[in-house]
């Protein structure tokens, strides 16, 4: 069995996470540890690193684990860059690329103009001719999510990459963040996570957007054979607890 670690919006460094509540710097340092714990090395950042002045350290931190990073709205590749240089970035100006292995293949957007590019929905198209299942890894969520942060910062054109992902007939299995809530949404061919954040959380509430720190988080992916398992691991300040 494969394991992997997602995390998302750790708003590093931020002075809106910390006066929500958030020391994004333990939590950080915690959850990796606490990832590291249970013998998972691979790590999948969904974005919102935090502030500029943070990404040394986020990247410092790490270093230990076999890690792969796209943007979210609050990043933006010039930032990144400095710190960040797989191969796949000589030749892009915006982060997103796929990989494959025997039984799935993963496909990773960069959402940070809050949209899906032009370039980037036609190399999507191209890259879901496959027969493996995909694994879908961006910032934003495609499918909507009854909460007020899809209604007020919604991936923009999220139509068009839903009707890209739907046309391919593909299985797909989203993984992402944003709304910094724990949600599973499934439509036509598409299932979808969304990740609760590592640093403050949003309610689910249809209404407004309301903020606390009364837990922060991560998810596990398990791949074994064609299946996709998945967990969030919570903690409320007491250690670390795995949700099913």
């Amino acid at each position: 069995m494969k394991r992997i670690a997602q995390i998302t919006d750790i708003h590093l460094m931020e002075e809106w996470s910390a006066r929500h509540g958030a020391d994004t710097d333990s939590n950080l340092k915690l959850v990796l540890q606490d990832v590291g714990a249970r013998g998972i090395r691979n790590v999948i950042f969904t974005g919102d690193i935090g502030h500029a002045d943070a990404y040394q350290r986020f990247f410092a931190l790490l270093k230990d684990f076999h890690f792969t990073v796209i943007p979210g709205n609050h990043d933006t590749f010039a930032d990144i860059k400095p710190y960040y240089f797989p191969e796949y970035l000589k030749t892009k100006a915006e982060m997103f690329h796929a990989t494959e292995e025997e039984y799935f293949k993963y496909i990773f957007l960069d959402s940070s103009s809050d949209s899906i590019s032009e370039i980037q929905l036609q190399w999507l198209e191209n890259e879901l001719v496959t027969t493996k299942h995909v694994l879908l890894f961006i910032h934003h969520p495609v499918l909507q999510v009854l909460t007020a942060v899809d209604f007020k910062y919604p991936l923009l054109n999220r139509n068009a990459v839903k009707d890209v992902l739907v046309r391919s007939g593909r299985e797909i299995t989203v993984f992402c963040g944003h709304y910094h809530t724990d949600d599973f949404t499934k439509e036509e061919n598409i299932t979808q996570y969304v990740t609760p954040a590592a640093s403050v959380q949003m309610e689910k509430n249809p209404l407004e957007i309301v903020i606390h720190s009364r837990y922060y988080g991560y998810r596990i992916i398990e791949l074994e054979g064609r299946a996709v398992g998945t967990h969030v691991v919570l903690n409320h300040g007491k250690g670390f607890d795995v949700v099913d």
